[in-house]
């Protein structure tokens, strides 16, 4: 079961929308063929579409860009400017899908684990592979091609699908 409402999504929606994020969504969308309302629920699912520092103070901006693995831009601040924030969100997104595309049936080795990842997947089977991604990594992938549900590792062990769960709903607010 969801921890959020969809009263919590509309207030969600309403703030992106008075704070005048919605066109920078579709921008960034349009930049990576990404839906605008899929980069929307993973802000949802992130930080309550909020734009702050959260994930034990590694997470950064409003799609919670990891100083881990993007150091330089989180301590430029960049991630302070929201445009900026959904765009390099869209960016590492498109990343994750990339790399899931660029490796169907190839051999990848990550930390200490190594698996063949399973080819001839559907654009379905990408996108989800790729927003579970967002959140764990190459673990996603590894989970699927192993036959495990793609969120097994993610945080909530339910990472993809609360964000489609989510993105259904915001489109249902956006576009009654």
């Amino acid at each position: 079961m969801p921890n959020w409402t969809t009263s919590d999504l509309k207030k969600q929606c309403k703030r992106a929308a008075d704070k005048g994020w919605l066109p920078f969504f579709q921008d960034s969308g349009a930049d990576y063929t990404f839906d605008a309302v899929l980069l929307m629920a993973i802000t949802s699912r992130e930080t309550n579409m909020k734009n702050i520092i959260g994930d034990g103070g590694h997470g950064y901006g409003i799609m919670q860009i990891d100083d881990r693995s993007f150091p330089e831009w989180c301590h430029s601040g960049a991630w302070q400017d929201v445009e900026q924030g959904i765009a390099k969100g869209a960016l590492v997104l498109d990343g994750k899908r990339t790399n899931v595309e660029k490796n169907q049936g190839k051999k990848i080795v990550f930390g200490k684990k190594s698996f063949v990842g399973k080819a001839n997947l559907t654009a379905a089977e990408i996108l989800r592979i790729s927003i579970s991604s967002y959140n764990c990594g190459w673990w996603a992938y590894y989970n699927f091609s192993k036959g495990h549900d793609v969120d097994k590792s993610s945080t909530g062990h339910d990472y993809s699908a609360d964000v489609l769960s989510r993105m259904a709903t915001i489109r249902n607010i956006l576009f009654p």
